[in-house]
Parts: structure tokens; sequence; C-alpha cells
């Protein structure tokens, strides 16, 4: 008797455990919106499509921490295979309206010149910064992208790359992914 109410604690928890998961990424999704929604899952089977033709001996896990290690190698040359998005996707992307949610355009006019500047920024105030917001204290990787993201904007791949993996991410979770994908999508 003392053993099976052991295991019903024990599936009780995993039950609870597992509807919060749930919970966080139908409160992301919500606050992202549907078509972005979609547009970046198929951003995220995009990229791990890819992540299987460059490293098919690899499972899942090790393709995003081998992509991500790849690319700050001085060793990495061939600088094609971090691509991944097809067409069909990246016209999703900016389609939808996901691109706009995630980063902004400003320009800027040189002093003295008819001429301007473009520069690419993350938009704070996107749907994407309010998703990551509404679940940022469930996980510390999210926590701290949100921080980072937030204050600095957007910063070079080896820091973003050096603060996700000094998180120990973990690449079967939905937002990790998300973080990782969204980080390589101009």
């Amino acid at each position: 008797m003392k053993s099976f109410g052991i295991i019903i604690i024990l599936l009780l928890t995993f039950s609870c455990s597992e509807k919060q998961t749930d919970l966080r990424i139908v409160e992301f999704e919500k606050e992202l919106g549907k078509k972005e929604t979609k547009s970046l899952n198929s951003l995220v089977s995009d990229f791990e499509r890819n992540l299987r033709n460059i490293y098919p001996d690899l499972p899942i896990q090790k393709c995003y921490e081998k992509y991500l290690t790849d690319m700050t190698s001085e060793l990495t040359t061939d600088w094609e295979k971090f691509e991944f998005q097809s067409d069909k996707t990246n016209s999703e992307f900016h389609q939808s309206g996901l691109w706009n949610e995630i980063y902004e355009v400003n320009y800027f006019q040189k002093p003295g010149s008819q001429d301007s500047i473009k520069s690419l920024n993350i938009n704070r105030i996107g749907k994407y910064m309010r998703a990551i917001y509404a679940v940022k204290d469930s996980d510390s990787l999210l926590k701290k992208y949100w921080d980072k993201r937030d204050a600095a904007g957007l910063m070079q791949n080896e820091l973003v790359i050096n603060g996700i993996l000094s998180s120990k991410p973990d690449f079967n979770d939905y937002f990790h992914k998300r973080i990782v994908v969204v980080e390589f999508s101009f």
C-alpha cells in the first residue's frame, strides 16, 4: 500500500509539471499570435532539418550544441551550411509579421550628407519580447535571455552562443530551441 501511495504521488507530480510546461507554451503562443507561432514553428522545422543534414549521426540535442560551437569555431570555413531557411519559410517569416515582431530597421542620416545608414535592431516592444517576458520566470535560460536581449539588443554571435551554452540548455525544450532559431533568423 505504501508503494502504491508513492506511485500516485510521483504520477501527480509528473502530471503537474507536464501541465505547467503546456501552460507556458499556451501563454507564449497566445502572446505571440497564431500566424507568428506557425511561422516560428516552420523556422524550427527548417532549422532541425538542416541540423540533421549537417550532423546526421548526432541526436538533436547534440546537433544544436555542435551547431553553436561550430558557429564560433575558428576552424569553420563553410558558412553556407548554417543557412537553414527555405524560400517558403523565409517568405512566411516576413508575411506573417513575425520578422517585424522580432526585429526593426532604423535609418540614421549621416551628418552633412543625404545618405542614410540602415541599422537592424531588436523590437523591444514586439510580440516576441512580450511572449518571452510572459514566461521568462519559469526557466533560468529564458530569464537570462530576456534580460540580456532587453538590455543589449542584438549581440555578437559569440556572446549569444556563450550565454546560451553557459546556461546548460536542454535542446529538447520548446523554448530553448526557439531562442536559438530566432537568434539565427535574420
